[in-house]
């Protein structure tokens, strides 16, 4: 009944090696959806500020 050393610490660095992967694979994703969500926010801020300055910009003739 005697649990060798070997296979305690092992089993330690295998549980370590586990927990780091899946840290850095949270944290990639955390990354990935920020750029994502910032770029989209900023493109759609970028899209409405085009949009207001056409509208002021131009003459639509049905408001005529």
């Amino acid at each position: 009944m005697d649990f060798p050393v070997h296979l305690a610490l092992s089993s330690v660095i295998g549980i370590a090696i586990w927990l780091m992967a899946l840290l850095i694979g949270l944290l990639l994703a955390y990354l990935a959806i920020r750029f994502g969500v910032f770029h989209g926010l900023r493109a759609h801020t970028r899209w409405v500020d085009e949009g207001k300055d056409r509208r002021r910009d131009t003459h639509e003739p049905y408001n005529s």
